[in-house]
């Protein structure tokens, strides 16, 4: 949300968390960014290819923390957020942990799964209400011949997911939700989708770089010029109120 404040006769608007960052960036001051997740952001290729994006189109200026957790859920997001993530004092943060939530070993109840998401964000919040939050949703899983039933011990995940669109627009935080292209691409090339995903669960490096990557490079490019154009707008002249009545 844009707060604004009206000084004679200028209203100034207070720049929001993406202008901040991208401010900060094209004044050189350097930024740190943080993936925090499950194995599919650790291991993630598009998680390496955001962080060439930074080093290409901001040389020196950012610095690039992945603290996601293999085999990790919300419940440990909530529990190590200090350690790896606030520490780092991060200036944008993506977060996703719905995949894991879902997974039946951890027997997560969809409400505590919402109430570990608003808990990280709102640590988050605590420490600097600028940070920029991106919150994502991943993959669907597939049921592979390694007997680890992906897809089969997760089927309430959108019921998860969901709990991160839905927390996305209460909140008016970016959401990344990458769930419909692999979705999509399960029911109409289910060989290329089984391919992309080896495993069941975690995209190879081609399968991350064509289907989850270009949402987040996007949302950057978007984004990047979004608050370079605000940077022009930040102060609008209003007319002062007549005396005569």
């Amino acid at each position: 949300m844009m707060i604004w404040f009206v000084f004679g006769a200028f209203t100034l608007f207070a720049a929001p968390p993406t202008q901040i960052f991208f401010q900060n960036l094209n004044a050189g001051k350097k930024q740190t960014v943080l993936i925090y997740g499950t194995s599919l952001s650790h291991g993630g290729a598009w998680a390496g290819a955001a962080k060439e994006w930074f080093d290409s189109a901001y040389p020196g200026l950012v610095t690039f923390v992945n603290s996601s957790g293999p085999g990790q859920n919300s419940a440990w997001g909530v529990a190590n957020l200090k350690t790896r993530v606030l520490d780092h004092h991060p200036n944008l943060v993506f977060v996703e942990f719905s995949f894991n939530d879902a997974h039946e070993k951890f027997k997560m109840p969809v409400e505590t799964g919402a109430a570990n998401l608003d808990q990280i964000v709102k640590g988050l919040r605590a420490q600097d209400t600028n940070t920029v939050i991106v919150l994502q949703i991943m993959n669907v899983g597939w049921d592979a011949p390694n007997g680890k039933k992906s897809f089969s011990n997760r089927l309430q995940l959108e019921e998860y997911n969901s709990n991160y669109r839905l927390y996305a627009k209460e909140n008016d935080l970016p959401l990344l939700d990458h769930f419909p292209h692999w979705l999509q691409l399960k029911k109409s090339h289910p060989e290329q989708f089984q391919t992309f995903l080896p495993d069941g669960t975690h995209p190879n490096k081609e399968g991350s770089l064509a289907i989850t990557w270009p949402t987040v490079k996007e949302w950057l490019e978007k984004t990047q010029i979004a608050a370079n154009d605000l940077n022009k707008v930040n102060v609008k002249p209003v007319q002062p109120e007549s005396p005569l009545k």
